[in-house]
């Protein structure tokens, strides 16, 4: 049974709709949630010196923590039949699909649910390499998102 669900977010065009598929996966089938992004390694900027503000990691994960819980209250005012609780918003830094894997792993979840490709969107990538490795090696099962089908719609019969 699935009690815990973890919902990778980019901040592509794609994490509203992830997010909110996330929510309502995760409240109709009476499971905790929880959105994690992972922002690049700010070891990466450390190259560039003085022309890197000190404060960019702190910045970028409240950035990145407002626009989640912003997306969430979309999710939540376009589905008011479904409880609003309180979700935990994660920010890491580092490699997604390791930082992702991990973060699963160690919390036990059940399910990851991660959309199909991320910034890049080279056409030539059907699926995104962060995808790609999160659904070859972690430990519990993972549903990749594709936008423009809504499973909980009710199509008529």
């Amino acid at each position: 049974m699935l009690k815990k669900i973890l919902v990778c977010v980019d901040m592509t065009r794609m994490a509203d709709h992830l997010i909110e598929y996330g929510h309502t996966l995760a409240h109709r089938l009476g499971a905790e949630v929880t959105f994690i992004n992972v922002l690049p390694s700010s070891l990466i900027w450390k190259g560039y010196g003085t022309w890197v503000n000190p404060d960019w990691s702190k910045e970028a994960e409240e950035s990145a923590r407002k626009k989640i819980r912003y997306l969430i209250k979309l999710a939540e005012d376009k589905h008011p039949d479904l409880p609003k609780d309180e979700h935990e918003i994660l920010v890491a830094q580092g490699n997604s699909a390791e930082v992702i894997i991990e973060t699963a792993k160690k919390n036990d979840f059940n399910l990851i649910v991660i959309g199909f490709k991320s910034v890049s969107g080279i056409p030539q990538l059907m699926v995104g390499s962060t995808t790609t490795n999160v659904a070859r090696y972690a430990h519990c099962s993972v549903l990749i998102y594709r936008p423009g089908f809504d499973p909980f719609e009710e199509t008529p019969r």
